[in-house]
C-alpha cells in the first residue's frame, strides 16, 4: 500500500527518501506541465482552426469543393416515403434540417419539447413546403421517460400509418448549454442528459432494431467543435458529481462522448451508418444565449442554412458515401484531435479503449431507471472535491481483524507487479492492531512480508494511523481509511485521503465477479478512478502464509 511505500523509504534512509521525494515531485511536475500544455494547445489551436474552418469563410471555401452532381441541388429530388426523425426541430439547426427534408416531401417527425413552439414551427414549415407528412412528437430528451415515450409514440404512429416501422435517418440535435448546474427531475445533470445519455444514447438504442432493419439507415449526431477541448473524463466528472461546474466544459465533454459513441457503435453495428458532425460557428439562438456579445470572437458567423446544409446532406446522401464513425464538417470527415504541437493530434484529448468500454457500460446502466444509481450530483458542493473521509460508524475490530485478500487496487509504485497480496490483522492487548502484509512476485516462489502497527485515530476505529515495524518500531504515522465495510465483514474498501490509491479486499481468495462489480461501483461512488484499478493475481506456485 501507499503507506508501506513511504514506510519502507523511511526505513532505508534519508538519502533514499530525499531522492524518491524529488523523483515523485519531478513526475508530478512533468504530468502537470503536460496537462497544461495539452489544454492550452487544444483550446488555442481549436480557436485558430475554427477561425479558418468553422466560420462563414470556411464554409464558402469548402462549398466550392463540393462534387458534382450535387444531390442537394437536384430540383427533382424526392424523399417521398423516406422517414426521418429530428430532435430539437423547432428552431436553429434542427428547424433548417427539418425544413429541407420537408421541402423534398420526406416523412419527418419533429421532436420538440414545447408544444406551442413545436406546433407553430410545424405549421409554418408545412405551409412553406406544402408537406403533409410533417409530424410533431412532444418530448423532453433530457429525460428518460420523455425519450422512451417519444419512441413508443413514433413506433405506434408508423404502424398505424404504414403498417411497419422504418427509419432512414435519426438526427440527434437537441441539447442545452447551461451556465449553472441544473438537474432534471430524474436527478441527472441536464447538459449531459440531453446531449449524450438520453438524447443520443438512449434514443439510438431504442431505434437500433428499426435502423438495422431499414435500408440506407443512419444516425447523424450533431456534435460540436467544442469537443476538441477535452477527452471524455472519468464518470464522476462527466456526470458532475465532482469538480467545479463549468457549463462550457460540461457541454464539450458531452460532445466528445457523442463522437466516441458513434465510433463504438460503428464497430458494433455495421448495418447502420453512425456519424457525428459539427455545423460550424452558426448564428443560432443557442449561440446567442451562450455567448451574448462575446459571439463576435466567432465571426464571421455562418447563416443557419450554411451550418445546416451539410447535416441535411448526411441525412440523404447514399450510405455508401459515408464513413461510419467519422466526424464531419462541410460534408468532409475531419480530424478529431488537435492538441499536439503544430496542430498534430497529440494525446491530451484521446481516450483509451478501456475508457470507452467504461463509458458504454455506464451509459447503458444510467439510461435505465431500474439500474441507474441514486448517486447525488452536487458538483461545487460535492464531498468528492474534499479529502476522503473514513466511515462515520463504528468498526467492530474483533470482527474486522483476520485475513483479507486484496482483489484489486490502484497500486503504488511498490505494489506494481506483486502477486498474492494478503493482509493479516490481529488485535493487541491495548486495542491496537498488528498488520502483516505478505506478497509474492511473478517468477518467484518466495513470500515477502512487511510488518506494521496500527493505532486508532478516531472514535469509530475507521481511521488508522500506520507505522512500520522493522526490527524496531518506526513511529511515522500514515493514514489508513476504512471507507466501506459490509455488515457481515466479508468485503471492505480501504483508501487514502487524496483518493490516489484504493484497496478492495475480501475474506475469500477466489473472486466473485458479480460482487467485484458491485464493489467497483462503490469505489467509483466514493470518488476513486476505477479505470486505474489493477487486479493482482493469486498464483498457485506461491504458498499461502499459515
Amino acid at each position: 500500500m501507499f503507506q508501506r511505500t513511504l514506510a519502507v523509504i523511511v526505513g532505508i534512509g534519508i538519502a533514499r527518501k530525499g531522492a524518491s521525494s524529488k523523483s515523485r515531485s519531478r513526475a508530478v511536475l512533468k504530468s502537470t506541465m503536460a496537462a497544461a500544455f495539452g489544454q492550452f494547445a487544444a483550446t488555442s489551436q481549436f480557436y485558430l482552426y475554427g477561425k479558418g474552418q468553422c466560420t462563414k469563410t470556411g464554409y464558402e471555401a469548402a462549398a466550392k469543393k463540393y462534387g458534382e452532381p450535387d444531390i442537394m441541388k437536384q430540383e427533382d429530388l424526392s424523399l417521398e416515403g423516406r422517414v426521418f426523425m429530428v430532435t430539437g426541430a423547432n428552431s436553429g439547426i434542427g428547424r433548417e434540417v427539418t425544413r429541407f427534408l420537408a421541402s423534398k416531401q420526406g416523412v419527418v417527425y419533429m421532436v420538440c419539447r414545447n408544444a406551442e413552439r413545436g406546433k407553430k414551427a410545424r405549421d409554418e414549415i408545412a405551409m412553406e413546403t406544402k408537406c403533409d407528412t410533417l409530424h410533431l412528437l412532444l418530448a423532453d430528451v433530457s429525460l428518460e421517460e420523455g425519450v422512451r415515450g417519444l419512441w413508443e409514440e413514433f413506433a405506434a404512429h408508423r404502424m398505424e400509418e404504414a403498417g411497419k416501422v422504418e427509419l432512414q435517418a435519426l438526427v440527434c440535435n437537441a441539447g442545452a448549454l447551461l451556465n449553472d448546474l441544473t438537474l432534471t427531475k430524474e436527478g441527472v445533470e441536464t447538459t449531459f442528459a440531453a446531449h449524450l445519455l438520453f438524447g443520443t444514447y438512449l434514443l439510438t438504442m431504442l431505434a437500433l432494431d428499426t435502423l438495422e432493419a431499414t435500408e440506407e439507415s443512419r444516425v447523424v449526431v450533431v456534435s460540436s467543435g467544442g469537443m476538441y477541448n477535452t477527452a471524455f473524463p472519468d464518470w464522476n466528472t462527466v456526470t458532475c458529481r465532482k469538480g467545479r461546474y463549468d457549463g462550457q466544459m460540461a457541454y464539450a465533454r458531452a460532445k466528445r462522448g457523442q463522437v466516441l459513441l458513434c465510433e463504438r457503435l460503428t464497430e458494433q453495428h455495421p448495418k447502420v451508418k453512425f456519424v457525428s458532425c459539427h455545423p460550424g460557428w452558426v448564428d443560432t439562438p443557442g449561440v446567442e444565449a451562450a455567448y451574448g456579445n462575446k459571439k463576435s470572437y466567432l465571426e464571421p458567423l455562418r447563416t443557419l442554412w450554411e451550418g445546416s446544409e451539410a447535416i441535411a446532406w448526411l441525412c440523404i446522401t447514399p450510405a455508401e458515401e459515408l464513413e461510419g464513425g467519422s466526424f464531419y464538417l462541410d460534408r468532409t470527415p475531419r480530424v478529431k484531435h488537435i492538441a499536439g504541437p503544430f496542430f498534430t493530434e497529440g494525446s491530451f484529448t484521446k481516450n483509451r479503449p478501456e475508457e470507452v468500454d467504461h463509458m458504454m457500460a455506464q451509459l447503458k446502466r444510467w439510461s435505465c431507471a431500474e439500474t441507474r444509481p441514486g448517486w447525488p450530483v452536487l458538483a461545487d458542493d460535492s464531498p468528492l472535491n474534499e479529502p476522503l473521509e473514513p466511515l462515520q460508524k463504528e468498526v467492530q475490530l474483533e470482527n474486522y481483524v483476520g485475513r483479507w485478500y486484496v482483489w484489486a487496487n490502484i497500486p503504488t509504485a511498490f505494489d506494481v507487479g506483486t502477486t498474492n497480496n494478503i493482509e493479516d490483522y490481529s488485535l493487541t492487548e491495548n486495542g491496537n492492531v498488528n498488520v502483516l502484509f505478505t506478497y509474492g512476485k511473478e517468477g518467484s516462489t518466495s513470500v515477502s512480508e512487511i510488518k506494521q502497527k496500527a493505532t486508532m485515530a478516531n472514535k469509530y476505529n475507521s481511521k488508522w494511523s500506520l507505522s512500520l515495524v522493522w526490527g524496531i518500531h518506526i513511529p511515522v504515522p500514515l493514514p489508513y481509511l476504512i471507507c466501506y465495510i459490509e455488515e457481515d465483514y466479508e468485503h471492505t474498501i480501504i483508501g487514502v485521503p487524496d483518493r490516489s490509491h484504493v484497496w478492495i479486499m475480501a475474506r475469500r481468495k477466489n473472486i466473485n465477479e458479480e460482487k467485484f462489480a458491485q464493489l467497483r461501483d462503490v469505489a467509483e461512488e466514493l470518488g476513486f478512478d476505477v479505470l486505474k484499478l489493477v487486479r493482482p493475481p493469486f498464483l498457485d506456485s506461491i504458498p499461502e502464509p499459515e
